[in-house]
């Protein structure tokens, strides 16, 4: 059974923070900078086409960028990566169509890309990668 002293310690707690309501608001706010955090989807397996080039940590740089964040980028624009022309003058960022799209055919999205891959085959699995690189964290 629950102390006296215990039983009115919660009571205090429940009325400071206005019950459960206030224990929910406390437990969604806490560590909360304005942002809402985003966890990665799990790796589908036709992701395993694009990491001989690219990596899925901020900051790790290989032959391609990063994908880490890219959903909160614009496109062609991490920092210390030489992007093409084309990638560089890319207007907007990307989404899931458009990542998509590109994943289907670099050259025809971004004529003049650098990305030396024919694209995937398959639309199903190009919108999961998408999907998937669009849920990467950034740092």
């Amino acid at each position: 059974t629950q102390s006296r002293s215990s039983a009115a310690s919660d009571v205090y707690k429940r009325q400071a923070l206005g019950g459960s309501a206030g224990l929910l608001l406390l437990a969604a706010l806490s560590g909360c900078r304005g942002e809402t955090p985003r966890a990665a989807l799990p790796q589908p397996a036709a992701f395993a086409a694009c990491q001989t080039c690219h990596r899925t940590t901020p900051g790790a740089v290989a032959l391609g960028p990063s994908l880490a964040g890219l959903a909160d980028r614009r496109a062609g624009s991490l920092p210390g990566y030489g992007y093409s022309p084309a990638m560089q003058k890319l207007e907007g960022g990307w989404d899931e169509p458009r990542l998509t799209a590109f994943l289907l055919d670099p050259n025809n999205v971004v004529p003049g890309t650098r990305m030396a891959f024919a694209g995937l085959e398959n639309r199903k699995q190009a919108a999961e990668v998408a999907r998937y690189v669009l849920s990467l964290p950034g740092e």
